[in-house]
């Protein structure tokens, strides 16, 4: 099961489901510095009991914290440059929080939570941390909080500021702003009105397939994987990469990145595929339904070039299913699309003996 940790800071307890967060904070808001885990984490994922395998976050976003003891208003600054700079261009939404301290904290979430293998997700969101920082100058975009990104603790929204030096509240709440007023209103009217108390909804997720899509993208550089297919299909991805790589030790992985929304293969096709990405070949009529299937998808020939690529691992040639220049899409991928054939039919499929119709659930 899931659960998030709960700190003052010291972690002191699992909390499985909101419920659980509300009772530790009911009774210790207002007495302690309230935090959580910024990521939830699946305990049947332990490698000891009881001991946090933080490899088994569930990557849904990424945390941004900002803080400068001296001066606070450098981290807007530095808060007000990344969404100028960074979020807008995407149109990524943040979500961000004055701390009550002397910060700010930052969320961008993803779509859905990136499936990527545990032993990486420390260091991918460690690099893509330090990415970011180096690109848009974040001075104050803390760097201790970016190595140990995975496992830390983040103040909780409505909470009150314990001071460290009276162990009194100072008036202030951790408080969620919205992008206006961070780019409008000015550090001490933020303080202000992070006084007022507790303001509305927090934690409410921005969901971002343009942020998810970044991340992902600045993973597939990092590990040298090509992308070129989108990981709104991860499981195929999921399963194509685990096969290549238990198949072919040392052989390249991939990955699966696009810019726009694809329908998965049937469930019957998606078996065809990863069939044969286990045998390393494909007749001309799996090839054939294959394409029929994710050309009537909507899939890009780049993308589709990338599953015959997973299947035999070799260029084929011009006239072959994909080519040496992942940009350029084999011929019989070219030709089908134009001919707009449709996919197979269920019947056609159950003919070829490639699904069962009593219990197949891929419709015509």
């Amino acid at each position: 099961m899931y659960y998030r940790e709960f700190g003052i800071p010291a972690r002191i307890a699992r909390c499985y489901g909101i419920d659980q967060l509300k009772e530790h904070i009911e009774r210790y808001n207002g007495k302690k510095n309230c935090y959580t885990s910024v990521y939830v984490f699946n305990d049947r994922e332990e490698v000891t009991e009881g001991k946090t395998n933080y490899e088994s976050a569930a990557l849904n976003t990424v945390w941004f914290d900002f803080d400068d003891k001296d001066n606070v208003e450098l981290c807007l600054k530095d808060v007000r440059k990344f969404i100028k700079k960074f979020c807008d261009p995407l149109n990524i939404i943040p979500r961000i929080y004055l701390t009550g301290g002397k910060g700010f904290q930052m969320n961008i979430d993803f779509d859905t939570t990136v499936m990527i293998p545990n032993e990486i997700k420390r260091d991918a969101i460690r690099k893509y941390l330090l990415h970011l920082k180096k690109k848009y100058k974040l001075k104050t975009l803390d760097e201790v909080c970016i190595n140990n990104s995975i496992s830390c603790l983040r103040r909780i929204p409505n909470t009150q500021y314990i001071s460290k030096a009276t162990k009194e509240p100072t008036g202030v709440w951790c408080t969620q702003f919205t992008v206006e007023e961070i780019m409008t209103t000015d550090i001490t009217d933020l303080y202000t009105m992070a006084m007022e108390g507790p303001r509305g909804k927090a934690f409410m997720p921005n969901k971002s397939m343009e942020a998810q899509r970044n991340f992902i993208e600045f993973v597939c550089d990092m590990l040298d994987i090509r992308h070129t297919v989108s990981n709104t299909n991860e499981r195929l991805i999921h399963r194509i990469t685990e096969e290549k790589s238990s198949i072919k030790k040392g052989s390249t992985s991939h990955a699966y990145i696009s810019s726009e929304y694809i329908k998965p293969p049937r469930e019957c096709i998606l078996k065809l595929i990863e069939r044969n990405i286990k045998r390393g070949h494909s007749s001309h009529e799996h090839n054939n339904i294959i394409a029929f299937e994710l050309i009537n998808a909507g899939w890009s020939d780049k993308d589709i070039s990338f599953v015959f690529q997973s299947i035999y691992d070799e260029p084929a040639g011009d006239w072959g299913w994909y080519t040496d220049n992942p940009d350029i899409a084999g011929r019989h991928i070219i030709s089908i699309r134009a001919k707009g054939i449709n996919r197979y039919s269920k019947d056609k499929l159950h003919e070829l003996k490639l699904c069962n119709t009593k219990r197949c659930l891929c419709g015509d």
